[in-house]
């Protein structure tokens, strides 16, 4: 193999697959990249057997071949070199890539390509699911966080992906709370089984998607796997088995009190308690109350936090109110991770009593729901 590309390039290239480099695998040849010519580009691939990405760069490519680098060695050096074309070298009988930028000059010791894990193919899958890539981006945010860190119920640590009748839901919950965001899909009107794709890879889908153009979806006919692919990268990642709750049962169907409150009073009111609720098993109580029946004087909508060490702080910001007093206890960092990634002005909080799951939608879009469970009143 014989390449020559930019500096600014593979560095990007390289940053792009670092994060399905496996840091802890019995097979070293997971701890490595794959470097392939490809129809005139260089491909950089990378999988941990949980994900795999690939990315596609740009090159001068005098000699098709491919080879395999140490990720962590390789990136520190090319992210070392100046803004230069950088030149490597494979020769047919080795697996050593010469690189050589500017007065720069290194010899890196990889492995043989055919021990790396292939691609999986997704000739013969279903049609593709074609979403904008910052919607996309905009959808995982909304939902991957309410996904569960805990593997003991595996089904909670994905995200339910649902397509039909032209619209896109994801959905995600841990055991208190849930996050759902649907979105049309103009012109798809083919109805797809449901998949579960681990939350953390969405994440890191995020991480690398660019902010615009499209995406496709695609899962492998054998239906154990999901592959994003845009024009420059690809991210493959297993499914997960098992069956997602129903979360429609959990969506409440009614409320006796709405509060109507902007995003960012509520978020900075959050924000003041945390220090007070992070040593009192992070309990934030929340008070709505109504205004005056002429509508004169506005509702109120108080947030308060004590801890015994610490303090007392309480929050006091206008609310439109409907509906009679309430007081419930949630859990502020379930509060504080909703309203960073609201981006409607307001937010309506929905409640029935101080027992049953709470509500919080944005006003002015019925696209996005997170029911957050209360906690005991007896703590």
């Amino acid at each position: 193999m014989k390449i020559t590309c930019k500096q600014q390039d593979l560095s990007r290239g390289l940053s792009t697959v670092s994060h399905a480099v496996s840091s802890r695998s019995t097979l070293p040849i997971l701890a490595n990249i794959l470097l392939a010519t490809d129809h005139g580009r260089l491909r950089l691939y990378a999988t941990n057997l949980e994900i795999g990405i690939n990315c596609w760069i740009e090159a001068e490519v005098q000699e098709e071949g491919s080879t395999t680098v140490p990720a962590k060695v390789f990136t520190e050096l090319v992210n070392s070199l100046p803004q230069a074309p950088v030149d490597i070298a494979v020769p047919h009988d080795s697996h050593t890539a010469s690189v050589k930028s500017l007065r720069t000059s290194s010899d890196i010791k990889g492995l043989d390509p055919s021990e790396f894990p292939l691609s999986p193919t997704t000739e013969g899958s279903e049609p593709p699911v074609v979403i904008d890539a910052a919607l996309l981006k905009e959808m995982i945010a909304e939902v991957a966080f309410a996904a569960a860190d805990d593997d003991s119920r595996p089904v909670l640590t994905g995200v339910l992906v649902q397509v039909g009748n032209e619209r896109i839901t994801f959905a995600a919950a841990d055991a208190f709370r849930l996050a759902v965001r649907t979105s049309p899909l103009p012109g798809d009107s083919k109805s797809r089984s449901d998949i579960l794709i681990p939350g953390r890879t969405l994440t890191e889908l995020a991480r690398i998607l660019p902010s615009e153009g499209t995406v496709e979806m695609i899962v492998t006919p054998n239906r154990s796997q999901v592959l994003f692919h845009t024009e420059n990268v690809d991210l493959l990642s297993r499914l997960i088995e098992g069956t997602f709750p129903n979360y429609r049962q959990i969506i409440p169907k009614e409320h006796t009190t709405r509060a109507v409150v902007e995003t960012k009073e509520f978020a900075a009111a959050v924000k003041s308690v945390i220090p007070f609720a992070r040593d009192s098993s992070n309990i934030a109580r929340v008070k709505i109350t109504g205004g005056s029946g002429e509508g004169i004087e506005p509702g109120t909508f108080t947030v308060e936090a004590t801890a015994e060490d610490v303090g007392h702080n309480v929050s006091t910001i206008n609310a439109a109110v409907d509906g009679p007093d309430q007081q419930i206890i949630f859990n502020v960092k379930y509060l504080s991770e909703v309203l960073a990634v609201m981006s409607t002005p307001e937010v309506a909080v929905e409640v029935t009593s101080a027992a049953r799951p709470g509500v919080i939608k944005p006003v002015g879009s019925a696209d996005y729901t997170y029911v957050i469970m209360p906690m005991s009143t007896n703590r």
